[in-house]
């Protein structure tokens, strides 16, 4: 159909390179398409919609399934972490399934949540959780992070929004493909710890005891335990993936598999994932199409819920005594459970093996869509959707944990969401230069949550471990339903003129039913953003220097409404009281009070961007400087006792967040059979409290109690969330009689005397710094010659705090552990030996203090997260299928100051106010890896 005048053909398409051939005396032509430097993410995701990426004007932020291929990711996060500017995210947990914590440009609030709002297909999650979404069923990720992107979701845009959009059917012959792989982890590192001799010896010195504790240390030569080696083994994990997509122009499916079975790397845990998908696009008619996806998700999990704690193995499998062995009488399996040392904790060992803690989870979620185009420049969209989530928990102390009062106990849970969204798209060009996008939305969200439990101790009969709770002698019961539901009207209007200047206002009203009994059920949320294309004024063109150059600018207001169904009313609490008589009754007294005033939180935010694209797309660059302010804190203040006592949940107190994100993708080399791309991301932030509503400083809570007495975390005004509050230690006392001032004496602690009263004491802590890193970057560098593909991934993370107190207890006398077991800090101070940082644990007026920045430590790391080789059998070998073999390895080389396990994991999981504690905290595993791709 070619004109016979016509010299040449352009061919383009959406994610691939135009090409243009010279016809001549051709009479057929064959074109390979090859992807563009920019690549499918030409097209993203928004909010209710898509746009191209060269009219983006809000700072969003694509990943597409390319940027992770070769890695063996189990799940969302792991794809993400360190691949894009403005968002954190630390495994806090290394079990199967563990705890994982993300933040886009940092926290924003104390009490209402800050995790960001994950939307699949449309579908806002609430009842299933991130993790229950299969990460090889995706197909391209967005984050929103600036106001004008994430105030379409109004009271829930706060905190960043990520859309996630999954694999579809294309046209053609049904095509099959395999994804697995295997994998051996293992830990990554170990604590240098006493010998037993060592520990004998020194146990010796610091009980000071005649006769001494052990009578001949050198008899433990050769023998003892090493805990560490008992508890951490080298787990397996199994990942396959199989699915199969096809369809025709009218119809097109995609329906997918995936099993997961992982091993924890510390004895007797692990998690099992089985989850089916499926999706179905329709086109009826040239204006009629609907969709409908489907997936179910099944986990099974044993052992993994430990987020680390006083006591759990891996803090025990560092305090506990290597003189001490595993079994009374190992034929039997008889444990010895305590050690000499007078441990508060147990065999570790045991207690790993012997806990049951098992949860199953069912998740399902449902969504159908139609779309009808009412004419060519109206198009009407509805969804609906259910997301659903059953679970049940279970666990069983047995006598071995708990000899004198064995336990067991059960909970139910129920979880649902509907979701309906009505969107009308209004697009038309005018006159060929104004380019008109009118969007409006009205969308109804419920959802349910419906939970039972039933507990008890003195189990009678154990042998049915939790199958039969009314065996407990002692047994409790509880349940709780909530119901909140909310309901939305939004409109966007997105306007381009001549293809250069771009405008995109947005605004959201939210009714929510968590202020149903407040003045202020409704709130609104606007925005706007513009942008300038200055790579399209011809001042610019005439340059040839850019491919694209284009400046960003948005303001926008966001909420928050992230409290409890019933938080905003005044309840009554209940009591079992006697009266005076043997049998106790239930009474009602008053709880915290309403507070008609209660409003969402708040937040403002500003940002500056511009993108810039030189050699023809083959470096990009984009900046954003950002400025957020989170207002109306939904804070619970004290309530005079005068009043009635209580706290009130009230709006007071302000947090402010500023930052830079750095986004750098180029294509250093490019050539027919060798090619190698890299991307760096770079973000740092600011995170202020900037009020507490005349409240100078809030205490966190306290973890380890008994070993630490009080907080270590405290918000105080002018600081980050997440601030230390520590006495400072100041090193070891070199004589006498500068020590006794303080009851002490060379080669005692000595810290840092705040109040000036010539005492040791809590009144001396100071701020110490914060958990919250100065700044954090990734760099993903992918070769490719030939058939090999070399994927390297670097992440770093600079100046966040840990508080180390597995190492603490591992390295000071103390109620909790009496004899140390820290190699380091043998080498203990004498007036022989000054240089020493370490006192004599045997000193009688020697003063520890866990809550001190002796155990802060510089949480920073580099970290070559994966390392990968990938080789594609040629067609010429194998003609039946694409087969792509991968070798890798994840985690192996961390280097960091930090003296413990992994600088990544937390015992205070996604808190942001109790934050940077190791209390025997769940390593990451170093992983290698074999995978295997095929196609067929």
């Amino acid at each position: 159909d070619v004109p016979q005048e016509a010299k040449s053909l352009t061919l383009s398409f959406i994610g691939m390179e135009s090409q243009v051939i010279n016809i001549g005396t051709l009479t057929q032509i064959d074109v390979t398409m090859a992807e563009s430097a920019i690549g499918l993410d030409e097209v993203v995701v928004i909010g209710y919609g898509t746009v191209k990426k060269s009219d983006l004007n809000g700072s969003i932020t694509s990943v597409t399934a390319k940027s992770y291929k070769d890695q063996p990711v189990l799940n969302i996060p792991d794809a993400l972490q360190g691949k894009t500017s403005g968002v954190s995210i630390t495994n806090t947990s290394g079990a199967p399934g563990g705890n994982v914590k993300i933040r886009v440009r940092g926290p924003n609030s104390i009490n209402g949540g800050n995790n960001p709002l994950y939307v699949v297909d449309g579908v806002a999650l609430s009842s299933v959780s991130l993790g229950d979404i299969n990460i090889n069923d995706v197909e391209s990720m967005e984050i929103l992070k600036d106001a004008s992107a994430t105030a379409i979701y109004g009271s829930r845009g706060a905190n960043g929004v990520m859309l996630i959009t999954t694999k579809r059917g294309k046209a053609g012959v049904p095509r099959i493909e395999y994804n697995g792989f295997i994998s051996w982890n293992k830990l990554m590192y170990k604590y240098d710890l006493l010998n037993p001799v060592e520990y004998a010896t020194l146990v010796n010195h610091t009980a000071g005891t005649t006769p001494p504790i052990f009578d001949n240390p050198e008899s433990f030569a050769g023998k003892g335990t090493d805990w560490q080696d008992m508890l951490f083994q080298t787990a397996l994990t199994n990942n396959h993936q199989l699915s199969v997509s096809g369809g025709t122009e009218k119809t097109k499916y995609y329906i997918s598999g995936n099993y997961v079975d992982q091993s924890g790397i510390i004895v007797n845990s692990g998690q099992t994932k089985y989850s089916v998908r499926s999706a179905i696009d329709s086109k009826i008619n040239d204006k009629l199409s609907f969709g409908l996806n489907l997936l179910v998700t099944r986990t099974a999990a044993h052992n993994n819920g430990d987020q680390g704690y006083k006591g759990s193995p891996v803090q025990a499998a560092i305090t506990f005594a290597p003189t001490t062995p595993v079994y009374d009488d190992p034929a039997l399996g008889i444990y010895h459970r305590n050690d000499i040392g007078g441990n508060t904790a147990i065999n570790p060992y045991m207690t790993a093996k012997e806990r049951i803690s098992d949860g199953w989870s069912n998740s399902f979620l449902v969504d159908g869509k139609v779309k009808y185009k009412i004419t060519d420049w109206l198009t009407f969209d509805s969804n609906l959707s259910l997301n659903m989530n059953l679970s049940q928990y279970a666990n069983f102390t047995n006598t071995w944990r708990n000899p004198t009062n064995p336990g067991s106990g059960k909970s139910f849970s129920e979880s649902m969401t509907l979701q309906n969204s009505n969107i009308l798209t209004f697009h038309k060009l005018f006159a060929k230069v104004h380019d008109l996008t009118i969007t409006g939305i009205a969308e109804e969200i419920s959802s349910k949550n419906n939970s039972f439990s039933a507990s008890g101790s003195d189990l009678t009969y154990t042998n049915l471990g939790y199958y039969n709770i009314g065996l407990n002698k002692n047994k409790s019961i509880g349940s709780d339903y909530s119901n909140w539901a909310l309901l939305s009207y939004v409109s966007r209007a997105s306007y381009t003129y001549n293809n250069k200047y771009l405008l995109t206002v947005t605004y959201r009203a939210d009714g929510s039913s968590k202020f149903q009994k407040t003045n202020n059920k409704w709130g609104y949320f606007p925005s706007a953003a513009v942008a300038w294309r200055l790579s399209e004024e011809s001042f610019i063109k005439n340059l040839n220097l850019f491919s694209n150059l284009k400046l960003r600018g948005s303001f926008g207001i966001t909420g928050n409404q992230g409290i409890a169904p019933y938080a905003s009313q005044g309840l009554m609490n209940s009591l079992i009281y006697s009266f005076g008589s043997t049998t106790g009754a239930m009474g009602y007294f008053l709880g915290n009070p309403d507070n008609p005033d209660l409003k969402w939180e708040t937040t403002k935010q500003s940002d500056a961007g511009i993108d810039i694209s030189l050699f023809n797309n083959r470096l990009n660059v984009t900046v954003d400087i950002y400025n957020k302010n989170t207002s109306n804190l939904l804070l619970y203040a004290p309530i005079p006792k005068y009043a009635g006592g209580g706290s009130a949940l009230q709006n007071i107190g302000s947090v402010n967040n500023k930052g830079i994100d750095l986004l750098l993708d180029a294509t250093i080399i490019k050539k027919d059979d060798f090619t190698w791309t890299a991307t760096l991301n770079y973000s740092s932030f600011k995170n202020k409290v900037t009020s507490l509503g005349g409240v100078d400083m809030i205490y966190g809570d306290i973890y380890g109690s008994g070993f630490m007495k009080q907080p270590v975390n405290v918000i105080k005004v002018g600081e980050p969330l997440g601030s230390f509050y520590l006495m400072q230690w100041q090193g070891i006392w070199q004589n006498d009689a500068d020590a006794a001032v303080y009851g002490c004496k060379a080669g005692d602690n000595k810290y840092l005397d705040v109040s000036g009263d010539h005492k040791y004491g809590y009144e001396d802590r100071v701020i110490s710094g914060s958990s919250l890193p100065k700044f954090q970057w990734g760099l993903n560098n992918y070769l490719q010659y030939k058939n090999f593909e070399l994927n390297i991934f670097i992440q770093g993370v600079y100046g966040n705090k840990i508080l180390n107190t597995t190492y603490a207890e591992a390295a000071q006398p103390s109620s909790d552990v009496r004899y140390i077991t820290l190699a380091e800090a043998a080498n203990y101070w004498t007036p022989q030996n000054t240089g020493s940082l370490w006192p004599d644990p045997a000193s009688k007026t020697n003063k520890n203090f866990g809550e001190s920045t002796r155990y802060l430590m510089d949480g920073s790391y580099v970290r070559i997260k994966n390392t990968s080789l990938s080789y594609t059998i040629p067609n010429r070998i194998f003609k039946y299928a694409k087969l792509k073999f991968t070798i890798s390895a994840q985690n192996w080389i961390t280097i960091t100051k930090y003296k413990g396990f992994d600088p990544e994991a937390s015992s205070t999981g996604s808190s942001d106010i109790n934050n940077g504690i190791d209390l025997g905290a769940w390593p990451s595993p170093k992983t290698l890896t074999f995978g295997l791709n095929a196609s067929f």
